[in-house]
C-alpha cells in the first residue's frame, strides 16, 4: 500500500465549488506559503497559521482535522510523499474524483518551491496523525493483512512497503492513524484503477472491500 516502487520501515496519503471559487483560494495558498517562509526566516518554527480558509476548513490548521472523514489527516506526513502528491495533482497524474474536485486547481498554482514549502509546514506539525478513537469492525484481521498479506490471494503484506508500525518512509506514506473512511476510498480507487500507480494497482487488484475495511480498521486503530 504505497506510491511507488522502493520499500523501508521505521515508526509511524481535497476546497469545494466550481471553478471560479479556486481564484481566490489560490491566491490565499500563494499568500500562505509566504506566510511560511516569512515563520521560517525569523525562526518562529511551525506554529498553527491560516494555510487558506478553505484548506484549514477541510485539513485543519495544523493537517489535522477531524471534521471530515473522507479528507485525509497530513500532519507529520513525509514531506517527499507530500511534495509527490501535490505535483501529482498539479499535472494531472492522480485524477481520481476528490483530487479533481478539490486538489487539482489549487495545486496548479503552485510553483515547485511553494510546493516545498506547503509540504514541509504540514510535515512538520505536531502530533502525527493518531488513532481516532474510533473502533471499527475487522481490525484484527486488518492487522493480519497488513502483516501477512494474504498469499492464497496473492495480496502482499502492506508491511514490506509501510514498515512494520505503518510509519512508511520518503515517498511511502505513513498511514498509522490515517482516516478509515478516507483508507478505504483510497484502497477502492487504486482498486478500481480510478487513482493511477502501477505499484498499488497491482496489490490492490484482488483485495476485497471486506478486506480493505479491515486494513482501513487496523490503520485507524493506530
Amino acid at each position: 500500500m504505497t506510491t511507488h516502487s522502493q520499500r523501508q520501515g521505521s515508526r509511524r496519503a481535497s476546497g469545494l465549488g466550481m471553478r471560479g471559487a479556486w481564484g481566490p483560494l489560490a491566491g490565499a495558498v500563494l499568500l500562505a506559503v509566504a506566510g511560511v517562509a516569512g515563520a521560517a526566516k525569523a525562526g518562529a518554527g511551525p506554529t498553527p497559521y491560516r494555510v487558506s480558509d478553505n484548506c484549514a476548513i477541510c485539513h485543519g490548521m495544523r493537517g489535522a482535522s477531524t471534521d471530515y472523514n473522507v479528507i485525509p489527516r497530513l500532519a507529520g506526513q513525509h514531506k517527499a510523499y507530500l511534495v509527490m502528491q501535490l505535483k501529482q495533482f498539479r499535472n494531472g497524474h492522480r485524477a481520481d474524483q476528490n483530487g479533481n474536485i478539490y486538489m487539482a486547481p489549487v495545486a496548479q498554482g503552485l510553483t515547485d518551491g511553494q510546493i516545498d514549502q506547503l509540504a514541509g509546514y504540514f510535515a512538520a506539525q505536531r502530533p502525527r496523525m493518531q488513532a481516532s478513537g474510533v473502533s471499527h469492525a475487522g481490525a484484527k484481521a486488518g492487522k493480519a493483512i497488513f502483516m501477512n498479506g494474504v498469499t492464497s490471494e496473492q495480496i502482499p503484506a502492506c508491511m514490506e512497503c509501510h514498515g512494520a508500525q505503518a510509519q512508511g518512509a520518503s515517498t511511502f506514506p505513513d498511514i498509522a492513524g490515517q482516516r478509515y473512511r478516507y483508507t478505504v476510498q483510497q484502497l477502492k480507487y487504486f482498486h478500481n484503477g480510478t487513482r493511477k500507480n502501477t505499484l498499488m494497482n497491482q496489490i490492490a487488484k484482488n483485495i476485497t472491500l471486506t478486506q480493505m475495511k479491515e486494513v482501513a480498521a487496523y490503520l485507524s486503530s493506530l
